[in-house]
Order: structure tokens, then sequence, then C-alpha cells
């Protein structure tokens, strides 16, 4: 479960939630100005968040509009290194092909 935690303000320590918005979607943004992208399958939020997108999160009971949060503020999702780790590794290995 995707949740971020309120750190200053008056609302300290409230969790925040992903907010699903009234077209029943979630939005990200890469910043705060940008276009926002939506997603309908909350199982889909991660990847967004591992490639530097922020969340619109609120918690409807106390704070009902939603607020942009950074990837480095949620917690409950990780980054799969393995997968970096592999791409980087054939990288290497395609350019080593090339010089020899």
């Amino acid at each position: 479960m995707l949740f971020a935690t309120v750190s200053r303000g008056k609302n300290v320590g409230t969790r925040l939630l992903p907010h699903r918005f009234k077209d029943n979607r979630f939005h990200v943004h890469l910043g705060k100005d940008g276009p926002y992208i939506p997603i309908s399958d909350y199982r889909d939020i991660p990847s967004y968040l591992a490639n530097g997108y922020s969340l619109q999160m609120s918690n409807k009971s106390e704070i009902p509009n939603p607020s942009l949060i950074r990837p480095e503020s949620i917690r409950g999702w990780k980054t799969d290194f393995r997968g970096t780790f592999i791409a980087a590794r054939q990288i290497e290995w395609g350019a080593r092909q090339r010089r020899d």
C-alpha cells in the first residue's frame, strides 16, 4: 500500500493515500507545472514513481484536496535494481564486443 505522512503544518502525522479523481483514475506529474498522466490501475503507480514522477495524494477525511508528493516521500514501494544491473551489464558487454 502506497502512503505518505504529512511532515509539517497543522496536519503533521496525517497519512496520505493516492488520490482517486472523479474520472476514477490517479494522476502522476513529472513536474509541478507539467501536465498529468492519468493512471487507471493502482498497480502501475510504482513504475512511474521509479521514473521520477510525483503522485497526487490526499486523505479524504482530513485533507480532501490532493497534494503533489515526490517519490522519495512515498512509502510502500521500492525500485527494482536488478533490472537496472542487468541492463548495465548488457550495455557493457555490447561495448566490449564493438571494441574487439
